[in-house]
Parts: structure tokens; C-alpha cells; sequence
């Protein structure tokens, strides 16, 4: 256990970056701002959400009481809890197992193959009880303030919520072993890049039409039908994974003998599966690290070109642009994505929903007097979508250790600025065009509102990306192993969202303060693309100038 527990502080330093954090913050004191600015967002972000789902568990305890099954929430956001676990688990402990940095570092040890496993599965582990907690602990307390329980309820529900996940996490483990014992997916870790991701958005395309079928102010029969039906739902899969029964019934039935009975079996089945994972780590975990190392030698025919086309400088930069981007999926998987979930989200949340009344939004978007607050509301979109996509805030930071590479280049840094920020705009305008072209389609905008429209969006898109590139240019993250941290492991997207969502606010308070001192709306929107230009050089000019110190490596 010694050797375990130094390894398992080992991986953790490592993976949180612990000791690297303590030294810059607490020793160096340095870039503290960036705690502060982690914690804002946090708690914006994850406040918000936190909050709408809290709302959205006591409509749905406060509809199982009306049916006289106040139990069905906590089994519901149980299970839910085990399922996402199982699903999520087997992609991640094929990346944390196989596919870490650590790997040619820890095997030479004298370590035993099941220590590792364990280790790594142990960090998982602790990533499932965070999201876990968002997930189940508003769940347990709403249960347990709306039926007056005892501390007995909520000793037992902490102890159920320490193993929900260790049961699906642990057969996600266990599969993950035998599949690569057998299957080598690190020869082809893009492709399971690639995989992975467009699970996730089907996975997400069924939460949101899930989402979209809960009755929205409706009346009461419509929700208890709605209540019923998952009832019965979620009796069904959980006679197909008991696991979440047994956890549901020990937390609901907390004072029997019948609920102490499934704890214990709740307990004793993530203690086995817990042991199994071991003994399966420790016969094939270091064949299947090894048989992925193997290299097959390929052969082929290599035909040299005579002739040489030359291309533009521009053009070259853009192709260059674009082949950083799209060689590693995991970037591109961050960005063009969105140009699939808007749509769908936007269809579905429309289109799908009778309440919504479609017909007097078309009628007031396909007038020619609509234009204004469609081309003002079509821009605080773009300038959303600009701002979070982590294109032009991650630009410099992607090249990472390869950097050295675009300063050694014979170009004008200028030039390579001005390239990435024409590739982040047409990046940006390729993601939002299927949104908008939907828009057009479903509301029948008139022409003149798409052409003011049309106009502010290219001015707006490319203020925030040239604002992005400006703070990834003074503060880029060269620094990172893991491609995937480049993009959601860097301050510089979250920094970009919030100076985004402030220019975004600060441009609605400018239209409000105007339309109440009566100006015109052509007035108005003439105000808007005039500041938007000249943030526009402005900010590029801050950006060239960091640009060259960056380059220049002061």
C-alpha cells in the first residue's frame, strides 16, 4: 500500500498539476489573477447551470408527489448518475490507461501492473465524484428537505454517492482492459478521437430532445403523463443494470431492513468489481501497453515532383493554418462541432415545440420593420459564437513546443498575425452559416434585415477574433503534453468568453441608452459598425505590437 499511495500522490501532483501550480501561485506569486479569473467563471457558469437544474429536480419532485411517487427523482438522477459513469468511464480509461505521457515512465518501476491501473483509475475516479456531486447532491437534498428525513437519509445517500461510480466505472475499466488487450486502438488514437467526440454529440442530441419533450407550463395531466412514462423508464433499465436499483433503494428505504440489505450489496458489488478490475490490470494491462508500442513497418512508393507551383504568401499561410488546426482531431472536434449542435438545438427547441408560437415570430422576422432588433440579436450571437469557440484564443498556444518553428519562419510576424486572424474569421463564419441559414429558412427574414445583418456579423466576428489573438498573444500556454489541454486546459478561452460577454453588454446598454433617447435606428446601427471598426484597429494594433515582443521572445 506504501508504493500505491507515493504513486497515487505522484499521479495527482501530475495530473492537477499540483506542485506546479503551489510553486507559480504561493512561492513565485505569480499570474494570481488567473485564480480569480478561474473562479469567476466557475461560479457564473456553473452557478447558472446549477441553479437551472436544481429548478428543473423540484418540478420533478414536486410532479412524483402529485403521482404518489416522491422516490422517483432520486432513482431517476441515480441512474442517470451510473449510466453517464459507465458511457463516459470506457472512453476515459482507454485515454488515462493507454494513452497518457506517463506510461514509458511508469512501466520500467518496480511496480506491479495492478498498481498503476489502480492509480489512474483512482484520478477518474475522483474526476466522476466532481461532476457527481453537481449531479446527485441537489437531488439528495431536495428528496430529503421535502420528506422531512432524518440524518440516517443522509449518511446513507453520502455513502451511496462514494459508490455510484465505482460499479460502472469499474466494468468501463474491465472492458477497456480486455479491448485493448486484443484491439489496438493507439495506432489509431485520431480515429478514436474522432469516435469519442461524435458519441458525445449524440449523446447530447438525446439530452436535448429529452429535454425539449418535458411539458413547459403545461397542465398538470401533461406532466404526470410525462412523470409516468419515465417512471416506467427508469423501472425497466434499472432491472437491466441492478446496481442502480439496490443504490435508489437503500437511499429511499434508509430505515428498513430491506434498504440496509441493498446498501450491502450495493457496497459488496463495487468492492468485486473493484477486485476483478485488479486481477484483469494484472495479467494483461502490461501486454496490451506494450503490443500498442509496436510499430508495423510500411512501405511505399514515394514519386518526387519536378515541378514546383509557386503559391502566394497568403495562401501558404492559410494552408498552414489549416493543416495545424485539422491534424490533430481534438481541435478540430472543439470548434466545427458547433456548426452542427446550433442548428440541431435551434431546430429542435423551435420547430419541435408548439409553445414557443412560431407563426407570430415568422410573422414579425419576415417584415421589413423587423430589422433592427433581428440584426442586433443576430449579432450578439456571432460575437457569442466568436468568443467561445477557442479558435483565435488558442492560436499562438496550439503550436506549442513547435512554436520556434513559426519564428524561425522568413515572414513578417505582422504578416502571420493578419493570417491567423483572416483564418479565424472564416473558421468562425463557416460555423455560424448553418445556423443562419436555418434562420432564414424557419422565420423567413427579409432580405434587408440579412444584409444588415450580414454586415455587422463580419465586423463583429472579426473584433473578438482579433481581441482573442491579442490575449493569446500575451499570455500563450506553449507548455502542455496533452494536445486537448492546449484548448479546454487554457485561461485564455474562458478570458476571451468574459471580455466577449462584456463587449457584448456594453454594446446592448449602448442600443437601450440610445432607443430611449430616441435616436434613429439607422443612427444606431451606424454607431455600432463605426465603434466596431475602430475596435477593430485598435486592438489590432495592440496585437501587433505583442505579437513582435512574442516573437521576439522578450
Amino acid at each position: 500500500m506504501r508504493k500505491f499511495l507515493s504513486l497515487l500522490r505522484t499521479q495527482m501532483k501530475v495530473y492537477y498539476g499540483i506542485s506546479a501550480m503551489r510553486y507559480k501561485y504561493f512561492v513565485r506569486k505569480k499570474d494570481l489573477w488567473e485564480i480569480v479569473l478561474a473562479i469567476f467563471g466557475i461560479a457564473v457558469g456553473g452557478g447558472t447551470l446549477l441553479f437551472m437544474y436544481i429548478m428543473y429536480l423540484n418540478s420533478m419532485y414536486v410532479a412524483s408527489m402529485v403521482i404518489n411517487q416522491p422516490q422517483l427523482m432520486p432513482v431517476t438522477v441515480l441512474l442517470l448518475a451510473q449510466l453517464l459513469t459507465l458511457v463516459f468511464g470506457f472512453f476515459w480509461t482507454i485515454s488515462v490507461f493507454y494513452f497518457s505521457d506517463d506510461i514509458n515512465i511508469l512501466l520500467p518501476l518496480p511496480i506491479q501492473p495492478y498498481k498503476i491501473v489502480l492509480s489512474k483509475y483512482s484520478i477518474i475516479l475522483l474526476n466522476e465524484y466532481v461532476t457527481l456531486a453537481f449531479l446527485m447532491l441537489p437531488a439528495i437534498f431536495i428528496y430529503g428537505i421535502g420528506t422531512q428525513a432524518g440524518i440516517l437519509y443522509y449518511l446513507v445517500s453520502f455513502i451511496v454517492f462514494i459508490f455510484t461510480p465505482i460499479i460502472p466505472l469499474s466494468i468501463a475499466a474491465i472492458a477497456s482492459v480486455l479491448i485493448m488487450r486484443f484491439v489496438n486502438l493507439k495506432r489509431k488514437k485520431d480515429l478514436y478521437t474522432v469516435i469519442v467526440s461524435i458519441l458525445a454529440l449524440i449523446f447530447f442530441f438525446t439530452i436535448q430532445f429529452f429535454i425539449n419533450r418535458i411539458p413547459q407550463n403545461g397542465e398538470q395531466q401533461a406532466i404526470e403523463n410525462f412523470i409516468l412514462q419515465n417512471a416506467n423508464l427508469a423501472k425497466m433499465i434499472s432491472r437491466s443494470f441492478p446496481p442502480a436499483l439496490w443504490g435508489a433503494v437503500s437511499m429511499t428505504n434508509y430505515n428498513t431492513l430491506s434498504g440496509f440489505l441493498n446498501l450491502l450489496m450495493f457496497i459488496a458489488a463495487s468492492i468485486i468489481f473493484t477486485a476483478i478490475l485488479a486481477v484483469s490490470a494484472q495479467k494483461m494491462y502490461l501486454k496490451a501497453v506494450i503490443s500498442g508500442q509496436e510499430v508495423e513497418a510500411k512501405r511505399k512508393e514515394v514519386l518526387l515532383k519536378k515541378e514546383i507551383v509557386r503559391s502566394s504568401l497568403l495562401k501558404a499561410l492559410l494552408l498552414r493554418e489549416w493543416k495545424l488546426f485539422i491534424r490533430i482531431p481534438v481541435y478540430a472536434m472543439n470548434v466545427l462541432p458547433v456548426a452542427i449542435i446550433i442548428p440541431f438545438v435551434f431546430l429542435v427547441s423551435f420547430v419541435g415545440n408548439p409553445q414557443i408560437g412560431l407563426e407570430m415570430v415568422i410573422k414579425y422576422t419576415s417584415a421589413p420593420d423587423g430589422w433592427f432588433w433581428i440584426s442586433m440579436i443576430g449579432l450578439f450571437f456571432s460575437l457569442f459564437v466568436a468568443g467561445s469557440n477557442s479558435l483565435s484564443s488558442t492560436s499562438f498556444s496550439r503550436e506549442g513546443k513547435m512554436f520556434y518553428i513559426s519564428k524561425l519562419m522568413p515572414v513578417d510576424p505582422a504578416i502571420q498575425l493578419k493570417t491567423k486572424w483572416i483564418f479565424g474569421t472564416i473558421i468562425t463564419i463557416i460555423v455560424i452559416f448553418p445556423t443562419y441559414v436555418l434562420s432564414w429558412y424557419i422565420f423567413k427574414i427579409h432580405l434587408l434585415s440579412i444584409v444588415i445583418l450580414t454586415v455587422l456579423m463580419l465586423i463583429g466576428i472579426s473584433a473578438v477574433n482579433i481581441l482573442s489573438l491579442l490575449i493569446d498573444a500575451m499570455k500563450p500556454s506553449f507548455e502542455w503534453e496533452n494536445p486537448q489541454k492546449a484548448m479546454k486546459g487554457n485561461l485564455n478561452v474562458l478570458l476571451s468568453l468574459i471580455l466577449t460577454t462584456i463587449l457584448i453588454g456594453c454594446i446592448a446598454g449602448i442600443v437601450l441608452l440610445l432607443k430611449k433617447l430616441y435616436v434613429s435606428e439607422i443612427i444606431i446601427t451606424l454607431i455600432i459598425g463605426i465603434l466596431l471598426i475602430l475596435l477593430n484597429l485598435c486592438v489590432y494594433l495592440l496585437a501587433k505590437s505583442a505579437v513582435k515582443k512574442l516573437y521576439k521572445g522578450e
